[in-house]
């Protein structure tokens, strides 16, 4: 062997000795050094572009706060101009307005002072007062905790400042409140309607509060030197006071008004040599720009600041990864541990893992796997239940369609003999019955039907009976009418009543009663066959209820029809109901059905 796979196979084994000797020591030798590696290369690359980055993202954070800004107070903006041009288009403001000789109705001032009292109340938040002027002063109205301070409205002053909008709406920005008693400051939306000189004329003003404006702008923090702008053409409104220096000048407010776009960002030098940045947005309902002013050395600081604090994570962190490298081992070792004690519990009686998955995604497949073929016998198990019951279902199948042929060519055998004597009224009448009897026995492959569609299956089949054996026997049905509602197995009664009369009436000397009732039983609902028969003996009972206990495969010593009835009811309803037999030699034989109140679909 060469020096060279000597020394291989050495290190080799310094290696498994002292770092792969365990579970536990293999994950700390191999995760901690791949986890400090991208720990590291992270840092670096984030020391690298984190200016840039943050840079970019703190520009982003100002552009979405004026977004925000600017949309908000649009949204507040025209909700007050809507209000303002609902008012201006109300028939009675127009009415007052274009009436050549006005006289005041008291109701008119009544019912547009409720108009305007309405809007001041909804929008008492923005709006600070609202005046009305109509028809040079002959119709004037207020809403304002002031009195006003003008007896005559200025048009012409209003006339030469504002001109050029077809609608003749116009916004005034922050300016001392000339209407009314007050010292604060407002901002105007107002309509114009006529002139001095014209005979319809009038102006419509709503004064908004300043302090509303500024609670907004003041709540858009942009560093220390920074704020925000609110520019119009004839005016602006800063959210604080700053420094000369950092306010937009003369050139500057010009050039950002005459700007076309309606979103955008600029940069420009202040006065005193300080690199500054605009973000602004356009209100669409004015026009008006609201605009972030901001150094951007102070962002720039701030972007600096992160970087660094970036750097101090990623050292914690690396920390952290050598912690979280001994904890694997535990991690790990513990969910494997834990499933191999949860697969020696599996065995014929428990066919089930309740393991919680809290380990690697290795054990998490191998655990998945094991629960995926646990799942897989538990459902070939219910496949072979579902199959046994399907051979049931197809038996009973095959034992009803015994029954209905062998049925059908009796009743069809008796309607020939009454054609052949020539009686066709009664013919006639057992084949409607017969032809009712075999529609609720199809009823559309219905297994469940109500208990009223099954009573009248049994009388078209008493009918018939009946016509075939004429003074041979009578029956009665006695049913509660509340119980008609609830559901029941199709052709339950008529292999009871088929039974009764072949062996309980028809080898009696003398007529055959026949009796059915049904009644309710607390949660239940029980229906009785009984006939004055000549009954069963003691043993022959015992034998019969104990063939109906047995599984369908065992072979039977009693008629098809009781041992169809009883097993199709605990199919559907279950063990605790069925068929349950009383007799007596002698004396005749009750038959009760017994069955869960169950309304469905009926």
């Amino acid at each position: 062997m060469s020096k060279y796979k000597i020394g291989r196979y050495k290190i080799g084994r310094l290696i498994r000795k002292y770092f792969l000797f365990s579970f536990r020591s293999t994950i700390i030798s191999l995760f901690l050094p791949v986890m400090i590696f991208f720990i590291a290369i992270t840092g670096f690359l984030s020391y690298r572009v984190a200016v840039t980055q943050l840079e970019e993202n703190a520009f982003k954070n100002i552009e979405d706060t004026v977004f925000q800004t600017k949309g908000y107070l649009e949204n507040r903006l025209s909700d007050v101009f809507e209000q303002l041009v609902a008012f201006s288009n109300d028939p009675r403001t127009l009415s007052i307005i274009n009436s050549e000789q006005f006289e005041a109705d008291p109701e008119d001032y009544i019912e547009m002072n409720s108009f305007l009292k309405t809007i001041h109340l909804n929008y008492n938040s923005i709006i600070e007062s609202i005046y009305v002027d109509m028809n040079h002063g002959a119709f004037t109205l207020y809403q304002s905790q002031y009195p006003t301070k003008i007896k005559e409205f200025p048009y012409k002053e209003y006339e030469d400042l504002y001109k050029g909008n077809d609608e003749g709406f116009y916004w005034h920005n922050v300016h001392k409140d000339d209407i009314f008693k007050s010292e604060s400051k407002v901002v105007s939306v107002f309509k114009l309607v006529g002139n001095q000189a014209s005979d319809a004329s009038g102006v419509l003003l709503f004064n908004l509060r300043n302090d509303f404006f500024e609670k907004v702008l003041n709540k858009s923090l942009i560093g220390e030197h920074g704020y925000i702008a609110l520019v119009s053409p004839d005016g602006t409104l800063n959210s604080k006071d700053m420094a000369d220096e950092y306010l937009l000048n003369e050139d500057n407010l010009k050039y950002l008004k005459d700007l076309k776009e309606d979103s955008g960002r600029y940069e420009f030098q202040s006065d005193d040599g300080q690199k500054m940045m605009v973000i602004y947005e356009t209100i669409g309902i004015n026009k008006w720009k609201v605009a972030a002013v901001f150094s951007t050395d102070e962002i720039v600081e701030k972007a600096n600041y992160i970087k660094y604090i970036t750097l101090i994570v990623i050292l914690v962190l690396v920390g952290i990864a050598i912690l979280i490298a001994n904890f694997f081992a535990r991690y790990i070792s513990s969910p494997v541990s834990t499933l191999v004690e949860q697969s020696k519990s599996i065995n014929e009686n428990n066919l089930t893992m309740n393991y919680n998955h809290n380990g690697p995604r290795e054990i998490e497949i191998l655990n998945n796997a094991m629960e995926d073929l646990l799942t897989r016998v538990n459902h070939l198990l219910d496949q072979i239940k579902l199959e046994q019951e399907e051979k049931r279902q197809l038996e009973f199948a095959i034992l009803h369609s015994q029954i209905n042929p062998h049925f059908l060519y009796n009743t069809l055998y008796s309607i020939k003999g009454l054609c052949d004597m020539g009686l066709n009224g009664e013919a006639s009448s057992m084949i409607t019955a017969l032809s009712n009897f075999f529609r609720i026995s199809i009823s559309k492959g219905k297994e469940i039907i109500s208990l009223e569609e099954e009573i009248t299956h049994i009388r078209n089949y008493l009918v018939i009976q009946e016509m075939r054996y004429g003074d041979d026997f009578s029956y009665q049905i006695e049913m509660d009418e509340k119980i008609l509602n609830w559901e029941i197995v199709k052709l339950t009664l008529q292999p009871l009543i088929e039974n009764a009369i072949y062996h309980g009436v028809k080898l009696k000397r003398g007529k055959g009663i026949i009796a059915v009732k049904g009644y309710e039983k607390g949660e239940t609902i029980v229906l009785e066959v009984m006939d004055n028969g000549g009954g069963i003996s003691k043993e022959r009972l015992a034998e019969i209820r104990a063939e109906l206990e047995k599984p369908s495969e065992h072979s039977s010593t009693i008629g098809i029809g009781l041992k169809s009835v009883h097993e199709r009811i605990r199919m559907h309803f279950g063990s605790p109901y069925g068929l349950v037999l009383e007799s007596e030699e002698g004396k005749g034989t009750r038959n009760m059905v017994i069955i869960p109140k169950t309304r469905g679909g009926v």
